[in-house]
């Protein structure tokens, strides 16, 4: 019997506090992360072509 006291108690102490509020957070800081890496995906090829067009326009400038 105590052993289940014991183990009992244990348990009741490792309840996590995970309540509507914490969950609602945690769903909002994905939302916001899937938003921004679809933000990112999507401007990524422009991004990059407008840093090689200043890149390949330097070393024009450096050459001539």
């Amino acid at each position: 019997m105590k052993t289940k006291k014991i183990i009992r108690n244990l348990l009741k102490d490792q309840s996590g506090e995970f309540g509507v509020k914490q969950i609602a957070i945690t769903v909002a800081v994905i939302v916001i992360i899937g938003f921004i890496i679809v933000i990112v995906q999507n401007n990524l090829d422009g991004w990059i072509g407008e840093i090689w067009d200043l890149f390949m326009e330097q070393i024009e400038n450096l050459i001539s």
